[in-house]
C-alpha cells in the first residue's frame, strides 16, 4: 500500500513539473514573439515604424488584406552588380470599393517600401517645393495607364502583384486606370518610402477609353477633370497622426 501511494505521489510531481515547463515555455515563446509593426482596426492603418503614422480610410472603402513583396532591379537606373538581384522590399495594404458583381471601381493602397541595409540606394526625391499631409512632406502625381501593358513591361511588380492579388479574391479591374499618388520618406536616411495610391477606373469615370483621353484636344477640359481627380483622392484619407 505504501509503495502504491509512493508511486501516486512520483506521478503527480512529474505532471505537476511537465505543466510548469509546459507554461514557462508558452511564456517565454510569447516574449520572444515579434511585435507587430503595422495594423488596420476600423479602417485606420497604424504603423509603428517606418514611419510612425495613422491613415483613416474613407467608410466608401472595405479593407482586403496586406501582401508583401520584394523589387527586383530590372531596369538601367541600377548598375550592372545589382540586375536581377532583390534590392527592397515592402507591403501593400489594399482597400476597394466595389459594385455588386465585384468590378472594382476605386482602389485605394498604401505602400510601406524600404531598401535592403546591405545597399547604399536611397530614395533621391526632391521634397523642396511640395506640401504637408500632416506632419511630412508628400510628392504628388497623376498617371493614366492600361493595366495590361503595364503587366507586360514588369510582370514582377508590384502592380502585377496587385492584379493577382485581387483576381485571386474574385475582384476585377478595367484595362484603363487613373492614378493619383503621394509620396513621402519614412525614415531619415531616406532609406524607406511610404506611398498612397487612389485609383479610379478611367472609362467609368470620364467616358473615355486610354487612347481617347490621351488624344483629347481640350486640354483645358482634360486639365478640370485631372484637377477634380486629384481632389477626390485627396478627400478619401487622413493622416489623423504623423
Amino acid at each position: 500500500m505504501n509503495k502504491f501511494l509512493l508511486l501516486i505521489c512520483i506521478s503527480l510531481l512529474i505532471s505537476c513539473q511537465t505543466k510548469k515547463e509546459q507554461n514557462s515555455s508558452s511564456t517565454e515563446n510569447k516574449s520572444n514573439a515579434k511585435p507587430e509593426t503595422r495594423w488596420v482596426k476600423d479602417n485606420v492603418i497604424t504603423s509603428n515604424d517606418l514611419p510612425k503614422i495613422e491613415i483613416k480610410v474613407d467608410k466608401e472603402f472595405d479593407f482586403v488584406d496586406k501582401f508583401d513583396f520584394e523589387i527586383i532591379a530590372n531596369s538601367n537606373e541600377y548598375p550592372p552588380e545589382m540586375q536581377g538581384k532583390a534590392i527592397a522590399s515592402g507591403e501593400r495594404y489594399v482597400f476597394i470599393s466595389t459594385d455588386k458583381k465585384h468590378h472594382v471601381n476605386k482602389l485605394f493602397i498604401v505602400q510601406f517600401e524600404g531598401f535592403f541595409p546591405d545597399n547604399d540606394l536611397i530614395y533621391n526625391y526632391n521634397f523642396d517645393n511640395v506640401g504637408f499631409i500632416g506632419d511630412n512632406k508628400y510628392r504628388h502625381n497623376t498617371w493614366y495607364y492600361d493595366t495590361n501593358e503595364l503587366v507586360k513591361e514588369n510582370p514582377s511588380g508590384e502592380w502585377a502583384k496587385t492584379i493577382s492579388f485581387l483576381n485571386a479574391r474574385g475582384f476585377h479591374l478595367e484595362d484603363y486606370v487613373m492614378m493619383s499618388r503621394y509620396v513621402g520618406l519614412a525614415s531619415d536616411d531616406r532609406k524607406n518610402e511610404i506611398i498612397i495610391f487612389y485609383h479610379e477606373m478611367l472609362e467609368k469615370t470620364t467616358g473615355y477609353s486610354l487612347d481617347e483621353w490621351q488624344s483629347h484636344q481640350d486640354s483645358q477640359k482634360k486639365t478640370l477633370m485631372d484637377s477634380l481627380f486629384t481632389e477626390r483622392s485627396r478627400n478619401c484619407f487622413d493622416i489623423i497622426k504623423g
